[in-house]
Formats: C-alpha cells, structure tokens, sequence
C-alpha cells in the first residue's frame, strides 16, 4: 500500500482506495451537508463536493456554475504530475472581475490529489492572496517522500514566522525593533538581521503573540506519501472543495497532449450543482 500508483490498479481497487482514505477525512470534518457538483468534460465526468469550512469560495462557485459561467469552456492549462485548471468563460473572458478573499484551512485541507483549488494572482500584486473568481484547478500532483513532506511544513512555518515578525514590528510599542531591522537591512547585514529576528521571535514566544506551529496531521501525510499531491502550494492558494468520483478522468485530461501548457485539443467542460 505504501508504493501504491494509480496506473497499475485496476478502477474497481482505485474507488476502494479513494474510500479508504477520505472516510478518515470525513471522520474529522464537519458532518454537515455539503453541495456536491459534477464537472460534466469532453473525457467523462468528475464529481466532487463544495466544503462549508470555506463559505466564500463555495457560494461563489455554485453563484457561477448557476449562472452558466463554464458552459461549454474548457481546461486551458494542464501540466501532468501537477494540476489541470479551467475558469474561461465560454465567450472568451479570463475572469469574472472580482477577487474571492483567501480562506485557507490548511489544518484539514491541503493540497491532495483530487483537491479543487482557486488560481490567482502572484504575491507581488496580490499580498492577501486573494483568489480568482473564476479561474479554479484540480490538483493530480505526485507521490511524495516524507522527507519532502517535511521540508515543505519546514517552509510553511518559516514563512508564517516571517509574516508574524514583520506585523509585530510595526505596532508602536514595538517600533525599537522597526528600526534596529530597518539598519540591519540597509546595511545588507542579513548574519545581523537573522540574529534579530531570533530575538524579536523569542520576544514574541514570551508574550505568547507567536504564531501557533504548523504540522501536517497523520492522515495527511500517509495520503501525500501514497496516493500524491503538491503540497508547495499548501497555505498560499485557498482549497474549498474535491473530486469524490471520476479520478481515472482527472487522470486522462493531464495525460492529453499539449503545446506548452495548452491543450492540443480542447476539453470541454460545463458544471452541474447537484441541488
């Protein structure tokens, strides 16, 4: 079970895995109904739910699915071993003109196989990592080792202790740090700056103002480690929803020859919300 690949089982062993797995999910998540919906492709059908931990990106897809925003548009990048992602509108349009605030609950939804996810703009324009309306991807991703799996909860953390630093050192009582940093940094003495922020995050550790660790659960792991994911893009890109039925589909739209990222040949798709 441990080396266990989805091209080497049949579809009927593949549905008892999926089952195995996300029962245990289920049994830590909240039990409340959740709106199920079939992605409807010109290579079969994937269904999926819609989770309530993340109300925002769930309204707003049912909002767009009902609207008839995904008739007959298609999957427009697909990389293999990574993601497939749609969201055009069918007469052309990239987005639908309004950005979805980040919710992200990376303490029960990561970046498994099968998630759907919303794209959107980098960091560099975009700091609160808010999502695109429209455009959305279903991660198929790769199996990982357990040392990859920690590396990226390493970096998690390391990026969450950054964050915290940089907003506690900008509230007043605080602003003696602000400035020994804004020196540190000026000078490119990043040795200096390493050690202050040592010293700012044990400060923070004492006044209980840290933030709270990051550590992925068993279950995610054994599931990252064996069926797959990409857990790079855990806590940046909101997950809100994941296919249920229909892998062996995701599976063949990221196998479809592309010229570059694009599809030779298009998938077309329209959404269904299962009311």
């Amino acid at each position: 079970m441990n080396h266990l690949r989805f091209n080497i089982i049949s579809k009927g062993l593949l549905n008892l895995v999926i089952l195995f797995f996300f029962a245990g999910l289920n049994s830590i998540e909240a039990q409340e109904k959740r709106t199920e919906f079939i992605i409807h492709t010109s290579m079969g059908d994937m269904k999926g739910e819609l989770f309530n931990e993340t109300p925002m990106h769930r309204d707003n897809f049912i909002k767009l699915a009902k609207e008839g925003w995904f008739e007959d548009s298609f999957f427009h990048r697909v990389i293999n071993n990574f993601m497939i992602q749609g969201g055009h509108n069918a007469d052309g349009r990239e987005d639908a003109g309004y950005t979805v605030p980040a919710e992200f609950v990376p303490e029960i939804y990561v970046h498994h196989k099968g998630m759907l996810a919303a794209a959107r703009e980098r960091d560099k324009v975009n700091p609160t990592k808010a999502s695109s309306a429209a455009q959305f991807y279903i991660v198929q991703g790769k199996i990982l080792s357990l040392g990859q799996v920690k590396s990226i909860e390493e970096k998690i953390n390391t990026e969450r202790k950054q964050l915290a630093i940089k907003n506690y050192i900008i509230f007043p009582s605080n602003e003696k740090w602000f400035f020994k940093m804004d020196a540190l940094m000026k000078a490119k003495d990043m040795e200096g700056v390493k050690l202050m922020e040592n010293n700012i995050y044990n400060e923070m550790i004492e006044r209980g103002e840290a933030p709270t660790e990051f550590h992925y659960t068993e279950k995610q792991i054994e599931i990252y480690t064996t069926i797959g994911g990409t857990p790079h893009l855990d806590g940046s890109y909101s997950v809100y929803g994941r296919i249920t039925d229909g892998w062996e589909v995701l599976d063949k739209i990221a196998a479809t020859p592309v010229l570059g990222s694009s599809p030779i040949e298009k998938v077309l798709m329209k959404i269904e919300i299962l009311d």
